[in-house]
């Protein structure tokens, strides 16, 4: 080997082991940090209903809850009630938030689920607003299935009066919720998922294409591996033009579903033209109202879709 060829392939070998010195320690950051990645919550000391004068203009009985999560740590919640003496005559949704901010900042939802006749169920994860703990896949799952057994147990709902809701990684707890009932033989009423995804595998492997993702991701949220369980009514919105969870996720989430509910009711895939990740309400909300209204009458009917 001439002197140059020695030159190249040592200088070579030796750019090689730093890109690989680099890829490894770049790994490594990723898998210490990468709940502080996909986790971005709004956290405060407290959070009354009663400070949020919009919300108690739509909802005049509303008041703030709390429950123990399964590891002993306090989960704290708006339930969001429009008349107390008439309760029965409408519909709770359990809603299950996504990744960033608190219950406080969803008031968007709040206003057209209030519109729609439906009192809320707000909650925050561990970690989140001001409730206690850290999340975790487990926490954020056993959060959820804790504030379906305070609606259940507590608020007095049975279980056909209760649909959950998740938007994005919110839709993750409320499938799982979905699919752990649904198992029971005590299937909530229906379920909405918006701008969600098959799991989070599927997410953070299309954004690190050089990453292990599937050897170091801890909070995976295998939805399509659950929701084959979940008999209610089903209905997922999402937005063509969603970058942070590609419309192609959801959709492999919905064809993962059961063609209809146990009552005969088609799942529906709603696609919202020209919108993205968190502009739902602002930007297709007329729409969203109307296919929510109509998913609600056939939860309600019985019926099957046409």
């Amino acid at each position: 080997m001439s002197a140059v060829l020695k030159y190249a392939w040592t200088t070579a070998r030796r750019a090689i082991r730093i890109i690989l010195i680099l890829w490894v320690a770049a790994v490594v950051v990723l898998g210490f940090l990468q709940r502080k990645l996909m986790y971005h919550p709004s956290v405060v000391d407290s959070l009354p209903v009663a400070e949020h004068g919009f919300i108690i203009r739509l909802f005049p009985d509303s008041t703030d809850v709390e429950f123990a999560s399964s590891n002993g740590q306090t989960i704290r919640a708006w339930y969001l009630c429009k008349n107390a003496s008439t309760v029965r005559d409408r519909r709770l949704i359990l809603f299950l938030h996504g990744n960033g901010g608190n219950r406080a900042a969803r008031v968007v939802w709040y206003e057209l689920l209030n519109q729609l006749g439906c009192d809320v169920l707000a909650i925050d994860y561990q970690g989140y607003g001001d409730s206690s703990g850290k999340p975790t896949q487990s926490n954020v799952e056993n959060d959820s299935i804790a504030a379906w057994s305070y609606a259940i147990e507590q608020l007095g709902y049975t279980p056909d009066e209760v649909v959950v809701m998740g938007t994005s990684l919110g839709g993750a707890a409320a499938v799982h919720v979905a699919s752990i009932q649904c198992q029971a033989n005590a299937a909530p009423g229906g379920l909405i998922t918006v701008s969600s995804f098959s799991s989070m595998l599927d997410v953070v492997s299309s954004m690190y294409r050089w990453v292990p993702v599937k050897a170091i991701l801890l909070d995976q949220y295998p939805s399509s591996n659950k929701i084959g369980d979940v008999t209610s009514p089903f209905i997922h919105f999402h937005g063509d033009k969603d970058r942070v969870v590609e419309q192609h996720f959801g959709r492999q989430l919905f064809e993962a579903a059961p063609d209809e509910s146990s009552s005969g009711t088609l799942k529906r895939w709603v696609s919202l033209q020209d919108v993205g990740h968190n502009d739902v309400v602002h930007t297709a909300g007329e729409l969203v109202r109307k296919e929510l209204n109509d998913f609600l009458g056939f939860v309600a009917a019985g019926e099957t879709e046409r």
